[in-house]
């Protein structure tokens, strides 16, 4: 795969702990060896020297600082030094760990194989992207020195969190829920990582979609009841539940379902793309991500569609829930079993035609066009860092807005054959909604959709930067 000669080289990871003990030091003007967060923080920004764009070393430092979890706004001095030092041991074990031959050096072919190991998916391409990164001398061979000084500052010193840097972020559940599960290492599941991981993105999931369900009720409602302004809408919303805090709280309507749907449908989405990835093969260690982003993104898409068949009877729920009129149905199961004599067990699945064509482009476009943007907006740093959780947020709104309005008009498809009295198939009504109201008629309720980007997103990474923080799923 790579030829690349070989020659023994001299650490200087003595000189970097000496540096940083000198600007401990410095810090310490009054001589009580306690330092200031903030002086520490712009020193060690001004410190590190790795080639990174300014904004990105500054956010290095500050999540590091972060990591440390001060109390107050100055830490002592030697206590500081002490975690560097350990730090410093920590990153020589997981360099270690990659130095196969235990020659002091790490090649291409080395790391190569601990992405291997990882399961991470990386191109030959990138690979070498990642070697120009670290290798500062750009001879090909990466010393513990050139190593220690780009992961010094990471939140976490263990070699699969360093490694996870260039791993594919995640996209937080904003708009339609389409994202491709994430792929967890076996180190991963069995520390219980993935756990407290998927827990977190559960909860933050949970209180974003409960924040802007009133937007949600809009759209349903809009995309049921055809041409309807925005504001008169929910005019209307608010009479029918009677006005004062009863109309208000008619906007959470069906909200109850929403969320309780999130959690099976996550599980089962993960726990099916893991199982179709296990059948797909075992990893080679010597060969390179042999599980292309194609065949990731076809896992995707048949996990999605396989959990979305099995909790497809609660999008039905949801949809009617959040139709009702007040003291249409006593409860949850009145409306179970008021469904249920209508039709059957069929009325549960009204729609599933048109949410099943909806979801394959709606998951192509979003991890395709997500997957650009991503690239595009590393190519222009120095390094090869994952994106800010802001920008991955940006992009992956993007990514998700153009998936949705490309699919959308099947999603009013199928919300329409869900509400509707007399079933219509796919065809009937698409031709129905042309006659009457044109290509506009196939985007009604997309403007709530819109408007709740910002708010959804902003309340997801808040809230999942608190559980993580809760369940030290960074450190």
């Amino acid at each position: 795969m790579f030829n690349f000669g070989r020659r023994k080289k001299v650490n200087q990871n003595d000189e970097v702990f000496q540096e940083i003990e000198k600007i401990v030091h410095t810090l310490d003007d009054d001589g009580n060896g306690r330092i200031r967060i903030v002086d520490l923080e712009a020193a060690l920004q001004r410190f590190d020297e790795t080639g990174r764009l300014k904004p990105e070393k500054n956010n290095q430092v500050k999540n590091f600082i972060t990591s440390l979890k001060t109390k107050g706004d100055r830490i002592d001095g030697d206590v500081f030094l002490q975690i560097m030092l350990e730090r410093q041991k920590q990153i020589k074990l997981s360099f270690e760990e990659i130095d196969l031959n235990k020659d002091g050096v790490v090649d291409p072919i080395e790391l190569a194989k601990a992405f291997s190991r990882l399961k991470i998916v990386l191109t030959k391409k990138n690979l070498m992207k990642i070697v120009e990164v670290l290798d500062q001398d750009k001879d090909f061979q990466i010393t513990f020195s050139e190593w220690q000084t780009y992961f010094r500052f990471s939140p976490s010193t263990e070699l699969e969190a360093s490694l996870r840097l260039w791993r594919r972020g995640v996209q937080l559940d904003t708009i339609n829920e389409q994202q491709l599960p994430t792929s967890y290492t076996e180190k991963e599941l069995e520390s219980g990582f993935y756990a407290r991981h998927f827990i977190a993105g559960a909860l933050s999931g949970m209180v974003s979609r409960t924040v802007t369900a009133p937007l949600d009720r809009l759209k349903i409602y809009m995309q049921a009841m055809g041409k309807r302004k925005l504001f008169k809408t929910a005019t209307t919303l608010y009479g029918e539940g009677g006005g004062g805090v009863s109309g208000v709280r008619s906007f959470w309507r069906g909200n109850g379902i929403a969320v309780f749907k999130m959690t099976p449908e996550m599980a089962l989405r993960q726990g099916i793309f893991e199982t179709f990835r296990e059948l797909r093969g075992d990893y080679d260690e010597i060969i390179i991500s042999p599980v292309t982003n194609k065949e990731l993104f076809g896992l995707g898409c048949l996990s999605g569609f396989i959990a979305q068949t099995f909790i497809y009877p609660l999008e039905v729920l949801k949809t009617q829930a959040a139709m009702r009129t007040t003291g249409q149905y006593s409860s949850i199961l009145d409306l179970i079993r008021k469904l249920h004599q209508s039709e059957g067990w069929r009325v549960f699945y009204r729609g599933y035609l048109a949410n099943s064509l909806g979801v394959l482009p709606a998951c192509g476009i979003d991890f395709a066009f997500y997957e650009y943007l991503r690239r595009i907006y590393r190519e222009k740093c120095t390094s090869l860092e994952e994106p800010s959780i802001w920008a991955l947020t940006v992009i992956s709104n993007v990514s998700a807005l153009a998936a949705m309005y490309v699919s959308y008009p099947l999603y009013l498809i199928r919300t329409r054959q869900q509400y509707q009295i007399v079933p219509e198939n796919i065809l009937e009504m698409m031709g129905k909604i042309w006659r009457i109201d044109g290509w506009r008629g196939f985007y009604f309720g997309s403007l709530p959709n819109l408007i709740k980007v910002l708010p959804a997103s902003t309340v997801a990474y808040l809230t999942f930067e608190y559980f993580s923080s809760l369940f030290d799923i960074d450190g």
